[in-house]
């Protein structure tokens, strides 16, 4: 009995997860064109528990296969589709961050500010899951999604325009969830920032503003009760301000 069931939640996965699966045949192509990254969700926002089974009533035990498969894989593959469009939008048009670093002698609070250029737009990128397997608790898989014409163009402007690379890391709590990991990535683009203006200028600016690109795949793990993510941009500064007087 136990077999069938589990039989049955990795077919209902597969077909869940293939309802958004446009193409598993694609071709091995360069980042211009498509881009690959690896995405992981834990199976419960609270590893080890998942409910108490004994006091589900009759009623709502009609459909145990279904029970079974969303409490087990619900959660992440919700999980997957938050975070997977976030970071793909990332590497499509990037965002844009207003910063100002703290000075304790001018008494200057830090201020940054850190938004998507554009929001992941399904009508233009449809991504597609690959290779979804459960590894220590966690759903795995590959998210593959191509660059329209434009965007394979605006990739070609920032690689041709010879923007330097930077690159920063970022943490946050675990128990923020999908926000955590979004803070997370925001503070990598700070510290990113922060560390490359500070070899080229002597004296703490006012503002600096602009927008980055995120290059490479991210890799975001797990320490310490904290999402860690790597990140690696291009740079394009539109703006710094100088403080005139001390």
């Amino acid at each position: 009995m136990k077999l069938n069931l589990s039989k049955k939640i990795i077919f209902s996965l597969y077909l869940f997860l293939a309802a958004f699966v446009v193409r598993l045949d694609a071709q091995v192509v360069d980042q211009a064109d498509q881009l690959r990254i690896f995405v992981w969700s834990d199976l419960d926002p609270y590893p080890g528990h998942f409910g108490d089974e004994e006091n589900i009533p009759e009623n709502d035990r009609k459909n145990e296969a279904d029970d079974d498969f969303h409490k087990m894989f619900g959660y992440a593959i919700e999980r997957t589709k938050q975070i997977a469009p976030y970071l793909l939008q990332g590497m499509l048009t990037g965002w844009n961050f207003e910063y100002t670093p703290y000075d304790k002698r001018r008494k200057v609070d830090e201020y940054w500010s850190f938004e998507e250029i554009r929001e992941f737009n399904p009508n233009f990128n449809n991504f597609t899951v690959h290779s979804p397997e459960v590894i220590d608790d966690k759903l795995v898989c590959h998210v593959y999604c191509d660059r329209t014409e434009s965007q394979k163009l605006e990739y070609k402007r920032w690689v041709s325009i010879n923007h330097p690379r930077i690159k920063g890391n970022g943490s946050a709590p675990v128990s923020e969830g999908f926000e955590g990991i979004k803070k997370a990535c925001s503070e990598a683009c700070k510290n990113a920032v922060r560390e490359y203006w500070r070899i080229y200028m002597k004296n703490k600016p006012k503002e600096i503003s602009g927008s980055v690109l995120l290059i490479k795949a991210p890799r975001i793990y797990v320490k310490n009760g904290k999402y860690v993510v790597d990140l690696d941009f291009f740079l394009e500064t539109d703006k710094i301000v100088e403080y005139t007087s001390f």
